[in-house]
């Protein structure tokens, strides 16, 4: 988890800031697509707080934090003075490069050449190991179409990279699966001038990176390798044995729990005091494996554990969070380029992230969201029409 300290004094910065930014005129308008992002962010937050009232008004089960609901609320905001204020694209690739050196540098510092397949951090390994890889893929973003100064470019790929080591250290097998989505996206939009580039460049910087993505290829197969006999294996014993106790093995149960309760209950789901009742009940009675308490009754995947636990009417608000930003960086992807692209990849990632873990009651993967894309969709060049961005 976050210190306290810090997580108090950044909410104390945004509140200045969107406090400033609410005194100064605004330039004009806002576009339509602000609102639709805003709106989004107040159905998600919205809903979830009207369901509270059916637990006797507890905005959260057990294990997370009881102002997680608001969080979007506070993104809505923060997002209204970022508007006001439009940050550069520098602070994107600076901010996600600064983060992904950090990350990778602290992990490399604690896993010192031993042999341990996962490097623990005060953090879950799990949302560490997801915002490492996002962030790391943005940095090499900016740094792959840096267009005026190719040694700053040098600068964030290399901080890109240790946000993808910091990942492969955590050994986070759920983010890993978005890296073939990642790749595939890059290629399709722009691989061909990113091959040109490349070759342009002198000799000397060609054969340090080859050799900077060789070391990378093995360092990467060093870590993943474990880590996929691992997944076979509980693969296996839960098909051959019906054992849940594994991580794999858990989340197959945690499903197929949440995909009952969604049938029992579809329209509203059971509640946030409520499935923790009911998941308790199917504990006790032998039916899911008593490790789903120590969770917080969370059903690691954000699709399924919001269909039991609010219902359609809660996958609705859910769904806007990712499609609503893909599509406003889609239709700005000509004219704010890098940029928009860094919004599709977030969305896209996270997506990902979603599948195999409840993102979004972990505190720090809902923040790292909310701040990651309400900070794209305000860059300057992405927020104001006509103005274009590397």
């Amino acid at each position: 988890m976050l210190d306290p300290r810090a997580a108090g004094l950044v909410a104390l910065l945004a509140g200045v800031w969107a406090l400033a930014a609410s005194c100064r005129p605004a330039d004009g308008p806002a576009p339509a697509a602000a609102g639709a992002w805003l709106l989004a962010l107040l159905a998600f937050a919205g809903h979830w707080l009207l369901d509270a009232g059916r637990g006797g008004g507890v905005p959260t089960a057990a294990h997370t934090l009881a102002s997680l609901p608001y969080w979007p609320l506070a993104a809505a905001v923060l997002f209204v003075a970022w508007r006001r204020f439009p940050p550069a694209p520098a602070a994107l690739w600076w901010g996600a490069a600064l983060a992904a050196a950090v990350a990778g540098a602290l992990l490399l510092h604690q896993w010192g050449g031993t042999v341990r397949v996962r490097v623990r951090t005060d953090m879950n390994a799990i949302p560490f190991g997801n915002l490492s890889l996002c962030l790391g893929v943005l940095a090499l973003l900016g740094g792959l179409f840096q267009r005026r100064e190719p040694r700053w470019g040098a600068l964030l790929v290399v901080a890109g990279v240790l946000g993808l080591v910091a990942s492969l250290l955590s050994g986070t097998r759920g983010g890993w699966i978005t890296l073939p989505a990642v790749v595939l996206m890059l290629a399709v939009w722009r691989g061909g001038a990113l091959w040109r580039r490349w070759s342009s460049l002198p000799v000397a910087w060609r054969g340090a990176g080859w050799a900077l993505l060789l070391a990378l290829l093995v360092f990467a197969a060093a870590r993943v390798w474990p880590r996929v006999e691992d997944l076979f294996s509980d693969l296996h014993r839960f098909a051959a044995d019906g054992i849940t106790g594994t991580s794999v093995g858990l989340r197959l149960d945690m499903w197929g729990t949440a995909w009952s309760l969604f049938l029992q209950k579809p329209w509203l789901g059971w509640g946030e005091q409520g499935l923790a009742l009911q998941l308790q009940r199917l504990i006790e009675a032998g039916r899911l494996n008593e490790q789903a308490r120590y969770f917080g009754y969370q059903l690691h995947s954000d699709v399924l554990d919001t269909l039991a636990r609010r219902g359609l009417l809660g996958l609705a608000t859910l769904l806007p969070l990712y499609l609503v930003p893909a599509w406003l960086c889609l239709r700005r992807l000509r004219e704010a380029g890098a940029v928009a692209m860094a919004g599709l990849l977030t969305v896209v990632m996270f997506a990902g992230f979603g599948l195999t873990q409840s993102q979004f009651r972990d505190p720090n993967s809902l923040a790292g969201y909310l701040v990651l894309m309400s900070g794209v969709l305000a860059v300057r060049g992405l927020a104001v029409p006509g103005r274009r961005t590397g």
